[in-house]
């Protein structure tokens, strides 16, 4: 809670349509609310403002929370429809913005624009630029509408976060003139006392495993890249030495329905089904203890904005084999290993030497970024926005230059 007598900014944050759909952006949101928790003389109150049918299970996620319910957020309802057609005819998101000042919000964060000189201050998030690298993941309308929104956030927004110098670099590329308005924000992951974790043995017993094994816990999207994975195994047990890898989350990629299945029939192909065990959603402490005790995380993904999951394994001290990215460099979790993520076979040498020099098991304490400083750094972001005057709405923005993206 905010200290008694301490002035209070009232932050809004949208949370629509089902938590699990976005384990990665629900981990995250955790995590940023978490941190604010934690700061000593906070000013800021995070106010949830949800979609009717879904408000129930956001507020089972952070308890405690003060959380309101809106049809302006649920799709296809008359409310929306009409606050939609007035935020077109307008250019502001007039109905939405009347319900935020009757809540008392000060600042809209991580939730895209309301319109140039809107009267609430706002703190745009774009976590990456995936659709540049990797535009085939994407249908080709998909593009044009994340260019239109992250576009109009670089825009209309009065900050705008992103969780790496990578991704940084990238929106300047893509709209210069929001060069000033950027702040990096590095993610911090809400890890509960390890003493919660279960033990190996419980694990082993739930999901029915034994020995050691390497935990892959994206989801199953098509740039997440599980197809490197798959080939590793099949050139590791070639060569005699089988290994186990442990796949959690979300298994489907709703760009690409059939990835999946394609993925399964490629592990039967190859001959390694028993050695690439999906186990889905699993609750939050059986991941975070399946990825304690593994013998490393493998995160072999193609594109990345900043990986909660590499920022948790550092938190538990694994291992972690990791795709060559700029941004896992960044991220620079102690002994990690790199590897490029169209090479498997260089992703079945480490796990190999992996397996030679760890067994799986609970590692000591990892190398912790503060939490605190965390919701720290991101109240003096609030702090310095709603301190400061109105933008001035004319200003000129150029369109954005995708070809000025870095390559991949």
């Amino acid at each position: 809670m905010v200290p008694p007598g301490a002035p209070v900014i009232k932050v809004a944050f949208l949370l629509t349509g089902p938590p699990e759909a976005w384990l990665g952006g629900l981990n995250y949101f955790r995590s940023l609310l978490g941190a604010l928790e934690t700061v000593e003389d906070r000013q800021i109150e995070p106010i949830l403002l949800t979609d009717r049918r879904h408000g129930e299970a956001w507020s089972r996620h952070f308890p405690g929370k003060r959380r309101f319910s809106t049809s302006l957020l649920e799709r296809w309802t008359p409310a929306w429809i009409l606050r939609k057609g007035i935020q077109t005819l307008g250019g502001r998101d007039l109905l939405l913005q009347r319900r935020l000042r009757a809540l008392g919000i000060s600042c809209l964060s991580h939730s895209g624009s309301l319109g140039r000189a809107s009267a609430i201050k706002t703190l745009g998030w774009i976590p990456d630029f995936q659709h540049v690298h990797l535009p085939e993941c994407f249908s080709a309308e998909e593009v044009r509408k994340r260019d239109a929104a992250f576009l109009a956030i670089c825009r209309e927004c009065d900050r705008v976060i992103v969780s790496s110098e990578a991704a940084g670099g990238d929106l300047v590329a893509f709209c210069p003139l929001a060069a000033e308005r950027i702040r990096v924000l590095h993610f911090v992951p809400c890890i509960p006392s390890l003493e919660d974790l279960p033990a190996l043995e419980t694990l082993q017993r739930t999901y029915g495993f034994e020995g050691p094994y390497f935990h892959l816990p994206n989801q199953f999207w098509a740039h997440k890249n599980h197809a490197a994975v798959i080939e590793a195994l099949r050139i590791l047990r070639e060569e005699g030495r089988p290994a186990l890898v442990l796949a959690t989350g979300s298994t489907r990629d709703y760009r690409n329905p059939g990835h999946f299945e394609a993925l399964m029939a490629q592990a039967r192909e190859a001959g390694v089904e028993g050695d690439f065990r999906v186990l889905g959603v699993v609750p939050f402490l059986d991941m975070l203890g399946l990825m304690r005790c593994s013998t490393a995380l493998i995160n072999p993904s193609r594109f990345e904005g900043w990986s909660t999951t590499v920022e948790e394994a550092r938190r538990l001290g694994s291992g972690a084999l990791l795709s060559d990215l700029p941004v896992h460099r960044e991220q620079a979790i102690p002994g990690a290993s790199y590897f490029p993520p169209e090479d498997p076979a260089a992703l079945a040498r480490l796990m190999r030497e992996r397996l030679e020099l760890l067994p799986c098991g609970p590692r000591a304490v990892g190398e912790e970024r503060s939490f605190q400083a965390f919701g720290e750094a991101y109240q003096s972001l609030v702090l310095e926005l709603v301190s400061e005057g109105s933008a001035d709405p004319a200003l000129a923005f150029s369109q954005p230059s995708r070809k000025q993206v870095p390559p991949k």
